[in-house]
């Protein structure tokens, strides 16, 4: 018999953001207190509401501390408060683990299955695909979803449930599957696994290196040429990994898929660049060139992301609004660039000319600017 309940650790940590709570608002009613009471009666209702959140909370905390696992060579038993519940392995048929959520497909052997009932546990549909996983004598299959956040010695439970019945993907997760095996005839997942593990590296990577040069860019620009430069290329370095990761890292994210992301090193150079671009420069009567410039940047780079991307296909409706969503990305990507390229790269001679900003006449140092628009 093996017992598994919420760690230690974990329950310290929600106890500290519970008591930051309670002293946020115990804090703010003296204070309210101290400074005048002059309607009582808002007084106390202002007392509920802003004691609500950390009661919530400690009540929810203390029903989630409640839960545990035991396990049986043969069954397994779901403890959360007063309710038990316990299934025989015979009666499972599959399960899937995703955010933390993991997610068991079972029939019930008579009475003896529950203690009690639970409010997650909820009947499979008859005409749902859930139900195709049923063995043929199954009359009725039930799902429960168990949340496992803080439980001690999770890969010991999922272990336990791999040994006793297959998993279930889901979703696009099955999809994904499905995919791999159709592409590579039958594949050895043990080296898919291994794929995955390495593209899931690479891809965390190169998304943390996108934040830290985003924030490098927009708050501390020094080197000041080279953090303008990286946020320059980060996207174009996206393209190359698209393109060369053969399918193995996506840029987008789809529901529970398998295949790791980098749309951070797609977004982040959006907002360091833009960021920069604005505090540093002004651009003067060249609005219309300045977006004839962006446009013709951000056809090309789309034109180039739809080449080298290997996961978008415009047979689903879902490709048109997902490729909508990050044509904003990318065109403010384009702006970015534009205004870069064209002030970073223009070595002209600067004249001296007057210009009106916030009301005021100024005299500036005008730049030519590489693409002809005008800047200071």
């Amino acid at each position: 018999m093996k017992k598994f309940g919420i760690t230690t650790k974990h329950k310290l940590f929600v106890w500290l953001i519970i008591s930051a709570f309670y002293l946020f608002a115990i804090s703010f009613l003296v204070y309210e207190a101290i400074i005048g009471i002059k309607n009582y009666a808002a007084y106390f209702n202002l007392i509920f509401l802003v004691m609500f959140v950390p009661v919530f909370l400690t009540i929810m905390a203390i029903k989630q501390f409640s839960t545990y696992f035991i396990f049986f060579d043969n069954y397994f038993e779901y403890h959360k408060g007063r309710k038990t519940i316990r299934i025989e392995a015979k009666n499972l048929r599959y399960f899937y683990f995703n955010t933390g959520l993991l997610t068991i497909y079972f029939v019930k052997d008579g009475i003896h299955d529950f203690e009690s009932s639970f409010c997650k546990e909820s009947l499979v549909p008859e005409n749902s695909k859930e139900r195709q996983l049923a063995l043929p004598e199954d009359k009725e299959m039930y799902k429960l979803v168990i949340g496992m956040g803080g439980i001690e010695d999770s890969d010991q439970i999922l272990n336990w449930f791999f040994e006793n019945l297959p998993i279930l993907p889901d979703g696009q997760a099955m999809n994904d599957i499905l995919g791999i095996i159709e592409k590579y005839n039958e594949p050895d997942f043990k080296d898919v696994n291994l794929v995955l593990e390495k593209a899931q590296k690479f891809a965390s990577f190169i998304n943390w290196i996108s934040v830290i040069i985003a924030v490098w860019c927009a708050l501390f620009p020094y080197p000041y040429r080279l953090s303008i430069e990286l946020n320059l290329l980060l996207p174009i370095v996206l393209l190359f990994i698209l393109h060369y990761s053969d399918g193995w890292i996506h840029f987008d994210k789809r529901g529970n898929s398998i295949y790791p992301t980098i749309i951070l090193a797609g977004i982040c150079p959006v907002f360091g660049l833009g960021w920069r671009m604005v505090n540093d420069y002004s651009f003067e009567n060249s609005t219309g060139k300045f977006f004839i410039a962006s446009f013709i940047f951000y056809l090309i780079y789309m034109i180039l992301f739809m080449i080298c991307q290997k996961e978008f296909s415009f047979k689903e409706k879902y490709t048109y609004g997902a490729l909508l969503l990050y044509s904003i990305f990318f065109f403010g990507y384009a702006m970015g660039a534009t205004a870069a390229i064209n002030c970073l790269f223009d070595f002209s001679t600067p004249v001296k000319e007057t210009v009106k900003e916030s009301g005021q006449i100024i005299e500036v140092l005008m730049h030519k600017g590489l693409f002809g628009i005008k800047w200071y």
